[in-house]
């Protein structure tokens, strides 16, 4: 391990366990402090199923053949723990700061240690507009997760899958199967829904907040933002509307507001529906403007996407006709929503259209844009950072820091485990070996306590789930200078801790 690497505390590693009987059984090794030595170090456990995802996240393996314990495994602590009979541990997504879920017979997982199984038949899945839903397959019922305690719901009848489920998973939003589409909001309480505003098809724009469920209705002649109750009333908080993007924490979503003919940027407050006109806070030549104006209206196609509390925001001018492909300047900005204020991104390329790369479901999840014919992107963090990058990458996750992964592509398309791409906010971009062979994938990349190094597990392209030859955990530098070093290979990095300030 390179001395300057700091900040790795305790971790647990998959390893091989063979004996004289079978030689593809799974143990686990604890390590004080990821780097050191195995040496001759005797498993924690000798033969177990692990569910593996991001090693920073609560995950469980569960006791196999003679070695019956089933183990918790929580900041690279390992506990013993007794898991609900016919549980599934093959995969976890991590969900928020303390809270991971398995997937098919699934089981919740808190940072206290708290593990909850639904129903023996259970799935659990992010869904598309917030919130963790789980199903009893038997019945095909639906319920929701307190993303909290991890606590399940009851599950109830809905017409559909849910689209969205409350942080506490008492409400969740579904869509009826017949026309006219109507959204439904049901209370795992009571088991009651009812139909409330009619939608124009299953990929409904909206969001939980409080007091009920904010949703665009766009199925008449005039685009409203409605907030739909768990009782079925309909309130309208702000129309008519042109472009809406909802924040994932069901506070507040940036609009096209068009009530006075013209069309202007805005914030719209979903618990009060107040509407704060945006205004340009960025900086103009090295000037800040003493009193922020009003942003002129928008005239152009207007495309947009939230992160956290920041709002990315692209405006392409007009064609000339519905069918002009022809690359034009775009416009580019950031947008904080708590104050309203939007700061203009320079670096901005010609476009004919813009769409929106839908993020992935687990915790890390960074938003962005693709801007078409050239295949350029511009990406957002949750904490409000913009990176720009060239065609051939793909925007993958926030590592922390204002910094962004990126996978690279070869000349057919596919994803390059060899090199990374990493961007930051001042418009800095390094390309990372990660010392991938041909037969083997990138699975996790997390950027290490002292900002200056990553930390890359490999493993197989074939989804072979046990620890093997071609599993490997890599140190790079982030800056790209250097060769990618191996500290362990042949083993999965299943759980990790960050070492106290003191230790670092």
């Amino acid at each position: 391990m390179p001395a300057e690497v700091r900040g790795l505390g305790p971790a647990v590693l998959a390893v091989p366990v063979p004996d004289d009987r079978r030689g593809d059984m799974t143990g686990l090794l604890a390590v004080d402090r990821f780097g050191d030595d195995l040496g001759d170090l005797t498993p924690a456990r000798r033969h177990a199923e692990i569910a593996f995802g991001d090693p920073r996240f609560p995950t469980i393996a569960r006791g196999l053949g003679d070695d019956r314990r089933d183990a918790l495994l929580v900041d690279s602590r390992l506990r013993d723990v007794t898991l609900p009979d016919h549980v599934f541990a093959r995969r976890v997504t991590g969900i928020g700061a303390a809270l991971s879920i398995t997937q098919s017979r699934c089981v919740t997982v808190t940072g206290d240690g708290t593990i909850a199984q639904p129903a023996v038949e259970a799935s659990c899945t992010v869904a598309d507009r917030g919130g963790v839903v789980w199903q009893d397959r038997p019945s095909g019922r639906y319920g929701g997760i307190d993303l909290a305690t991890g606590a399940a719901s009851p599950a109830i009848a809905l017409p559909s899958h849910p689209i969205a489920a409350t942080p506490d998973g008492r409400y969740l939003a579904a869509v009826t199967t017949q026309r006219p589409r109507r959204l439904v909001i049901g209370d795992t309480t009571t088991g009651r829904w009812r139909p409330a505003v009619t939608v124009s098809g299953a990929d409904v724009l909206g969001t939980f907040t409080s007091g009920g469920f904010a949703v665009l209705n766009d199925s008449g002649a005039v685009r409203t933002i409605s907030l739909v109750t768990p009782d079925g009333g309909v309130r309208d908080l702000l129309g008519p509307v042109g472009e809406v993007a909802f924040a994932p924490n069901g506070q507040r979503a940036i609009v096209v507001d068009t009530r006075s003919g013209s069309r202007r940027l805005a914030v719209l407050d979903l618990r009060s529906g107040t509407v704060t006109p945006v205004l340009d806070g960025g900086d103009h030549g090295g000037e800040r403007r003493p009193k922020p104006a009003e942003l002129p209206p928008v005239t152009g196609s207007v495309t947009a996407t939230v992160s956290g509390d920041a709002a990315l925001v692209v405006e392409l001018p007009p064609g000339v006709g519905d069918i002009d492909r022809t690359p034009r300047p775009s416009r580019v900005w950031s947008v904080r929503l708590t104050t309203a204020t939007a700061t203009a991104y320079s670096k901005v390329p010609e476009a004919s259209s813009v769409r929106v790369l839908k993020p992935t479901a687990e915790a890390g999840a960074v938003s962005g844009m693709s801007f078409q014919p050239g295949g350029e992107t511009i990406t957002l963090s949750p904490d409000g950072t913009v990176t720009s990058v060239p065609p051939g990458a793909t925007p993958r996750a926030t590592l922390g820091q204002g910094l962004v992964l990126h996978a690279l592509t070869d000349s057919r398309g596919r994803d390059r485990a060899d090199r990374l791409l990493v961007t930051d906010g001042s418009g800095g971009r390094a390309e990372v070996a990660t010392g991938a062979g041909t037969d083997q994938r990138v699975d996790r990349v997390i950027l290490t306590p002292d900002g200056a190094h990553l930390l890359i597990t490999l493993r197989p392209t074939t989804l072979w789930p046990q620890p093997g030859a071609l599993d490997a955990v890599v140190v790079a530098r982030r800056d790209g200078s250097g060769k990618p070093i191996v500290i362990y290979r042949g083993v999965v990095l299943t759980s990790l801790g960050i070492a106290p300030a003191s230790g670092t």
